[in-house]
């Protein structure tokens, strides 16, 4: 039953989500290479990021961060709609995107990191505003709904 549900949902929702479950899934992957290459830092596009924290800490960040959002993109709406959920979770993504593209710029190097993560940056910033315009409605209705109530 639950799954039927969430299948449903995932059906509807996906469209308009693509771009949030695309920014969860890279974030999570992201975090799986470094654990995979934890070398990677030591490269110098990455050595500002290495003095914020060890890759390993970032790795682990990484993959609870994108993975715990695709876990709230995948249950949205099994039991209530969750823009709310969604809005946080873009908002930490953002502070990843924002460490990433301030650690390659502070590097010098101007790797082609600069190309991408601030655009991802800029995408996920979209993604919590359109969120919170969710979670502002969602709270109207219920407000709306309570006054219709018995005894509200």
């Amino acid at each position: 039953m639950i799954f039927a549900h969430i299948t449903k949902s995932l059906r509807e929702t996906f469209p308009g989500r693509a771009s949030e479950w695309a920014l969860s899934l890279i974030l999570l992957n992201w975090g799986i290479i470094l654990l995979l290459n934890p070398l990677l830092f030591s490269s110098p596009s990455y050595r500002p990021l290495a003095g914020l924290a060890y890759p390993e800490n970032w790795s682990i960040f990484c993959m609870v961060a994108g993975g715990g959002r695709l876990l709230v993109l995948a249950i949205n709406g099994a039991w209530r709609r969750s823009p709310h959920m969604r809005a946080a979770g873009a908002f930490v993504t953002c502070f990843f995107w924002f460490q990433i593209s301030i650690g390659f710029l502070q590097a010098g190097t101007w790797s082609t990191g600069l190309a991408v993560y601030p655009v991802l940056l800029l995408l996920d910033s979209y993604n919590v505003i359109r969120a919170m315009g969710e979670a502002a409605i969602s709270d109207a209705a219920g407000k709306r709904a309570k006054r219709h109530e018995p005894g509200g």
